[in-house]
C-alpha cells in the first residue's frame, strides 16, 4: 500500500540534496543549467522551496515507517496478552478501546480475526515461524522500508528513525513494557537496516579492499 511512496513523489534524496548544494554554492553554473537568468530573490525562493520539499519527504518517510512499525507491534502486544488469558485486548483492532491503527490486512495478515483466536492460536502466531513472530515481523518491516525508500541511504536513515519511533509509540499506547517478541523484533530490524546503511555508505575503495581480502 505504501511501497509506492517515493515513486509517486519522483524523488531521489541524494540527487535532490546534490542539486540543492549546487543551487546554493555555485550560482553561476546553476543558473546556466536551469534557467538563463535568475535573480537573487528567485534563487532564495528556489532554495526555500527545496528545503520545504526535503522536509516534507523526510516527514513522509518517518510517519509511514512509524505507522507500519507501530501497527505490527500493537498486534504483537495484543497477541501476547491474549496468549496469557488477558482477553480485554482482543477488541483492539476493532477500535473499541484504543486509537486508530493499521488494519491487519494492511499489515499483510489474512488469517483468523484476532478476536476469535484461542490462546494456543495466539501463541502460534508469535512463534518463530508465526506471522507476528520476531523473525517474520522483522523481515516484513525491513521489506517495507526497502520498498518505501528504494534502498537509498539517506532515506533509509529517516525510515529507520520512524521504525524506532513506532516501537516507542506502541509502548506508550499500552502503557506497559513491550513483550519480548517486540523487543527481539526491534533489535533484529534495526540491526539489519544499520548494516544496509553501513554497506551503502562504503566507498568504492573500501569495497575493492574487502573484495581483495575475500579473494585471498
Amino acid at each position: 500500500m505504501y511501497g509506492l511512496g517515493l515513486d509517486q513523489l519522483s524523488l531521489n534524496l541524494n540527487n535532490f540534496n546534490e542539486k540543492n548544494t549546487t543551487l546554493l554554492d555555485n550560482k553561476d553554473i546553476t543558473a546556466s543549467n536551469y534557467i538563463d537568468e535568475v535573480s537573487e530573490s528567485k534563487l532564495h525562493n528556489a532554495a526555500v522551496s527545496i528545503s520545504i520539499s526535503t522536509h516534507n519527504i523526510q516527514n513522509y518517510l518517518n510517519v509511514k515507517s512509524a505507522e507500519f512499525s507501530k501497527g505490527n507491534t500493537n498486534a504483537q502486544q495484543v497477541l501476547s496478552n491474549l496468549e496469557v488469558g488477558k482477553v480485554d485486548y482482543v477488541n483492539f483492532f476493532e477500535g473499541r478501546k484504543f486509537e486508530k491503527t493499521l488494519t491487519l490486512e494492511e499489515m499483510g495478515y489474512t488469517g483468523k480475526p484476532i478476536s476469535q483466536l484461542s490462546k494456543e492460536e495466539a501463541k502460534e502466531l508469535l512463534s518463530n515461524e508465526g506471522f507476528f513472530g520476531s523473525e517474520e515481523t522483522s523481515k516484513r518491516l525491513v521489506k517495507f522500508v526497502e520498498d518505501l525508500t528504494g534502498n537509498e541511504p539517506q532515506a533509509l536513515k529517516e525510515s529507520r528513525q520512524g521504525i524506532e519511533d513506532g516501537f516507542f509509540e506502541a509502548q506508550k499506547l499500552f502503557q506497559q513494557e513491550l513483550p519480548n517478541v517486540s523487543k527481539e523484533t526491534e533489535s533484529k530490524t534495526l540491526d539489519i537496516i544499520d548494516k544496509k546503511i553501513q554497506e551503502m555508505l562504503k566507498t568504492d575503495f573500501q569495497k575493492e579492499l574487502e573484495s581483495k581480502h575475500l579473494e585471498n
